[in-house]
């Protein structure tokens, strides 16, 4: 099974990277139908909440960005492959030169850190958007399950181990040429989408504002238990589906299933991949 699959943006190469597969239960969905929970909690195999965890390889020039990182061992044993995807992809972690991470949540940043708590991406800058790194270095958090001590822990340990290489920046900023984050708060305060925009080609990665794609397409008022601010990232996820929509904007994100790579349309009161 390929873990790669790679489409052009103008002269930017963009890769979606197959860090894993798993499938959510029932608990962590919120506004969920009756008849869908029971389909889910008596399925553990089942479609209706099947998710995919992405990252993302930028390549221009002599610039190899990569966008979250996965991850590693900590939600088992179908997911923390993003280093064999990059091995696919040809580029090996010292090859690395910058990494972007869309938020500090631990799917997205566990493969930046060796089992150790050392950096695997020796010579890459860790560009991290301000209000992100704020509420997880700065922030008081307690001791739950979900974005509570723990996963502030795991955030901090991250800029720690980066911190001689950290770059933090404002949303909307250039990370590369052609490549600026997109502000979509409420999954977390700087939860970030990404950008690529070259010539008259573009791409929007569009964080986690979808987690079940099968789900929250058709119904935009799912949500996940792990949003920091749910009401506003329910208006978030409106807002980028209606704008994505109306734009014709090819977009991809950090949970998108195969195809990696679509267009999102209008499709009665929710949407659907073209």
């Amino acid at each position: 099974m390929s873990r790669v699959s790679s489409m052009n943006v103008g002269s930017i190469k963009v890769s979606s990277l197959l860090d894993g597969e798993l499938v959510l239960p029932a608990e962590v969905l919120i506004n969920l139908k009756d008849e869908d929970a029971a389909t889910i909690s008596s399925n553990a195999d089942n479609t209706l909440s099947y998710a995919n965890v992405n990252a993302y390889l930028i390549q221009k020039g002599d610039r190899n960005l990569l966008v979250d990182a996965g991850c590693r061992e900590l939600f088992g044993p179908t997911c923390g492959f993003t280093q064999e995807a990059l091995n696919e992809a040809g580029v090996s972690p010292d090859q690395v030169t910058d990494i972007f991470l869309t938020h500090l949540h631990p799917d997205h940043i566990a493969g930046v850190l060796n089992l150790d708590g050392t950096a695997v991406f020796g010579n890459a800058q860790l560009h991290l958007l301000d209000t992100e790194h704020d509420f997880w270095i700065n922030g008081s958090f307690d001791a739950v399950e979900v974005n509570g001590s723990d996963w502030a822990g795991l955030a901090q340990a991250v800029v720690s181990a980066y911190s001689d290489r950290l770059n933090l920046v404002s949303q909307g900023s250039e990370i590369m040429s052609g490549v600026n984050t997109v502000a979509i708060p409420g999954h977390t305060p700087g939860h970030s989408g990404f950008r690529v925009d070259d010539g008259n080609d573009s791409l929007m990665h569009l964080g986690d504002i979808i987690h079940v794609q099968n789900l929250q397409l058709i119904d935009p008022n799912i949500s996940l238990v792990f949003d920091v601010d749910g009401e506003t990232a329910l208006a978030s996820r409106k807002k980028v589906l209606d704008m994505v929509s109306a734009d014709n904007i090819l977009c991809t994100s950090g949970h998108w299933l195969s195809p990696k790579f679509g267009h999102i349309e209008r499709h009665g009161s929710g949407y659907a991949v073209a």
